[in-house]
């Protein structure tokens, strides 16, 4: 490339010829000043001009035709590195202009980070004119506004706060102070000027008002009004949090014209281009609430933020084919819109594809690109976590995108990879979870570890953002709950901990609040299988959330939260011989008020049908008929079906309880229980054949098995056995994948009984069933001491070894003083005792 502007631009578009010529005349923008410098003149006056030709070549060539710009991108490298070379050769009195000018040919080329980098070179060799400072004032502000765009694009309101916050700290001071040191510089326009400082004292309305001119009045001069529709996206911003939706829209309408300009103006600008998908990603999160799945579509002929945004993208892309950046950049669009659409709709998996593909296409073009890895493992990571919340059966590799993620080097690591990470291992571990019960040192196991490891590296780098905390308290306290923790009272415990950390971040945050109650209620649970009182525990839970669900609240997992904790209550009520009744109705409140937010999740239907079941089992203590109330939970687990995202084990398990509800006074009453037992299967779909945790099939099917048996026992001995040997298989699985289950076992050993007493009636020795039976009551009782229905269960085996045993009688009365909502049990198992007084 020769150093004469007319010989380098030969055989170029007349248009561009005449803007750089134009350009020169006017000295354009911060790189373009031809004031010579008072020290190290010959170095500085070489490396002006160039700086000089560099800025005109690139802005003619960006106002050029729409074309591809590759050749001209070279011829420009070609130069650099002859400035750099100069660079080395001028030693230390060429190293200020030197690296001012190698600024000037990165921002022409696109390179921000290096540009920015070669400016602050530039200035710590000393070389500090008003030229510099005008261009490294330029170069934050817009480093500012990119950073401000990419907070209002993020869907966390805490972690937009704290990106503002460090764009405000980083860049408000520096810039405003590298203006007021560019005073005398020749720049664009004084107005332009004195915009920027009108945005970094946050003086939107002035900045908007002397940029308005600057369109017509120097129309070349793109960059006024890029920044013009930044400011229009920010003031949007304010003005949609402060409720104004009306100007808020005209603002943006008014940005985007803004932005149509500047791309008619400069159709080879790639950064115009980028500007407005930028600009799109910001303005889809902020209107969010008030958008529906279609108006982000990208199918349709109607214009929408989605099509502006990939309209744009692919413009960019057509100006610099070979820029893996944008290629990147298509992919983050995607999947940002992915994440933006509404879960239900089914366009998501071709936009997902659409991504993976754009991610795929940035490494073919960059294979050490970081954005590649990162954009590609986030789509993958996107669909995981679709399938867990659709409860569907199979879901992404994420071994490979494990595996691209970490070829990331050490250098490109930020918070972003980390954050990403995280979520990976985290989709990971519920994916597997979800899909079973894997047991300790399983993969599942193994990734959730993990993904508690990579949330505490994500916090020790960045501790202000209460989601990460929530999420590793979550992580915490779900492998705490686990049956088979190795220290879960040490994961409670860190959990709190994390909890406290988010609490003093964000109190009124509701996934805040639901972690708190859901520790409490761990806790709770716990202290209850140790025979200790969950109750103060349980009635924490329930005022944490009663606090949090505010008026006009329209939270719906609160509410689910809220009806959950009461039907632990109503537990609690029930085995200490209270009425549970006033709990139940006050859950099911809650549980419909879910459903009323949220029909189209299946939270609220499946706490109601939870509530039904509870009442019908209550009745049946009691000795009243369960069947209504059974029936009801039945069509509520049914119900389910019809909406996304039902938890299959719930509804699965739900079904079968609410169906051998039924069953039970068939039983009683001699009439053949099949029929009901095996209507669930009419209600289950293929998919859920896949039972995801064995622990709740085997659990349904021995309860299955043991109600058959009992019909059976009445007039086929055989036929009984047979049933009772498979409940009991079921059983013996359940505590082999969970020895300590004490509802289970409690229900093993009420149906060894019961097999026992069939086996006496016909002829055949009980004892070794009673034996056995006896056993798991005595270790029931050592663990916890105070269970009623563990020393009922006690004394109705000792009953059936001796009908005139001491012990039994002892400690039927003590279960029946702790809990007399026992006693119609006991009269239905030995009616010759009649009325008990506890």
């Amino acid at each position: 490339m020769k150093d004469s502007l007319n010989d380098a631009t030969a055989g170029w578009p007349r248009r561009a010829v005449l803007a750089s010529q134009v350009l020169l005349l006017v000295t354009a923008s911060a790189c373009a000043s031809n004031k010579t410098s008072q020290r190290d003149a010959a170095w500085a006056s070489h490396f002006i001009e160039q700086a000089v030709h560099i800025e005109a070549r690139a802005r003619a060539v960006g106002m050029a035709r729409l074309h591809d710009v590759r050749a001209e991108q070279m011829e420009l490298r070609g130069w650099m590195e002859t400035l750099s070379k100069e660079l080395t050769l001028g030693g230390p009195e060429a190293q200020g202009p030197g690296h001012y000018a190698l600024a000037c040919g990165a921002r022409a080329l696109g390179q921000d980070a290096e540009s920015r980098a070669h400016l602050e070179a530039a200035w710590n060799a000393g070389f500090r004119e008003p030229r510099v400072a005008w261009a490294r004032a330029q170069a934050l502000s817009e480093r500012y506004r990119v950073l401000r765009l990419e907070a209002l694009a993020t869907p966390d309101a805490d972690e937009r706060k704290v990106l503002d916050e460090d764009a405000e700290r980083q860049y408000r001071e520096p810039v405003l102070t590298l203006l007021r040191q560019a005073s005398g510089a020749q720049v664009p326009s004084s107005d332009y000027g004195a915009a920027l400082v009108a945005l970094h004292e946050d003086r939107l309305d002035a900045a908007l008002a002397l940029l308005e001119p600057l369109g017509t009045k120097h129309p070349w001069f793109v960059e006024a009004r890029l920044l013009r529709a930044d400011v229009f996206l920010l003031r949007a911003a304010q003005r949609w949090g402060r409720g104004d939706k009306v100007h808020a829209r005209e603002d943006l309408t008014a940005g985007r014209q803004a932005l149509t300009e500047a791309r008619a103006t400069a159709e080879s600008f790639a950064p115009a281009h980028l500007a407005q998908a930028r600009f799109e990603t910001a303005a889809m999160n902020l209107t969010r609430a008030d958008l529906s799945g279609a108006v982000l579509l990208l199918s349709g002929e109607d214009p929408t933020p989605a099509k502006w945004g990939v309209e744009a993208l692919d413009m960019a892309a057509r100006v610099d084919p070979g820029n893996a950046g944008f290629a990147c950049e298509k992919a983050r669009f995607l999947n940002v819109l992915v994440e933006h659409l509404d879960r239900a709709q089914h366009h998501n998996d071709a936009v997902r594809e659409d991504a993976i593909k754009a991610a795929q296409h940035a490494l073919a073009l960059d294979a050490a690109s970081a954005c590649g890895r990162a954009e590609w493992s986030r789509a993958l990571v996107q669909q995981t976590e679709e399938f867990t919340r659709q409860n569907s059966v199979g879901s992404p590799e994420l071994g490979e995108a494990l595996e691209l993620l970490d070829t990331t080097p050490p250098s490109a690591r930020d918070l972003a990879f980390h954050r990403l990470r995280a979520r990976l291992l985290h989709a990971w571990a519920d994916s597997i979870f979800e899909t079973g019960r894997p047991a300790v040192g399983s993969p599942g196991w193994q990734r959730r570890d993990q993904a508690i490891e990579a949330y505490r590296l994500v916090l020790a780098i960045e501790a202000r953002i209460p989601a990460d905390q929530v999420r590793l308290g979550e992580l915490l306290l779900a492998r705490g709950s686990d049956p088979a923790a190795k220290d879960a009272s040490a994961d409670l415990d860190q959990a709190e901990a994390a909890w406290e950390k988010a609490v003093r971040l964000h109190m009124k945050a509701p996934e805040v609040w639901l972690l708190e109650a859901r520790i409490r209620m761990a806790r709770a649970l716990r202290q209850r299988a140790r025979g200790e009182d969950a109750g103060p525990n349980l009635a924490k839970a329930a005022t944490v959330i009663e606090a949090a669900i505010t008026p006009g609240a329209r939270e719906p997992s609160l509410h689910h939260a809220l009806g959950r904790i009461l039907m632990e209550q109503a537990k609690e009520a029930w085995e200490h011989g209270g009425d549970p009744s006033a709990l139940l109705d006050k859950a099911e409140a809650a549980q419909a008020q879910a459903t009323t937010l949220a029909p189209l999740l299946a939270m609220g239907r499946l706490g109601q049908a939870a509530v039904h079941a509870a009442r019908a089992e209550y009745a049946w203590r009691r000795g009243a008929d369960p069947t209504d109330e059974a029936a009801r939970a039945f069509a509520f687990y049914s119900q389910a079906r019809s909406v996304p995202r039902p938890r299959k084990d719930e509804r699965f398990a739900g079904l079968y309880y609410s169906a051998q509800l039924q069953a039970r006074p068939l039983v009683e009453q001699g009439r053949d229980p099949e029929p009901m037992l095996l209507s669930p299967l009419h209600e289950l779909d293929t998919m859920e054949g896949f039972h995801r945790d064995r622990v709740v099939h085997h659990r349904a099917h021995g309860a299955l098995y043991g109600l058959l048996a009992r019909y059976s026992a009445r007039t086929n001995a055989e036929e009984a056995e047979l049933g009772f040997s498979g409940a009991e298989k079921h059983y013996a699985e359940i505590l082999n994948l969970e020895p300590t289950h004490q509802e289970a076992r409690l229900e093993l050993g009420q149906l060894l009984r019961e097999w026992a007493v069939a086996r006496k009636a016909a002829k055949k020795d009980p004892e070794p069933l009673l034996s056995r039976g006896l056993t798991l009551a005595d270790a029931l009782l050592k663990e916890r001491p105070n269970w009623a229905e563990a020393r009922l269960l006690r004394a109705a085996i000792l009953r059936t070894k001796d009908p005139a045993s001491p012990q039994a009688r002892e400690d039927r009365d003590a279960a029946l003083k702790a809990n007399a909502n026992l006693a119609p049990g006991w009269r239905r198992q030995f009616p010759e005792d009649g009325p008990l007084q506890p």
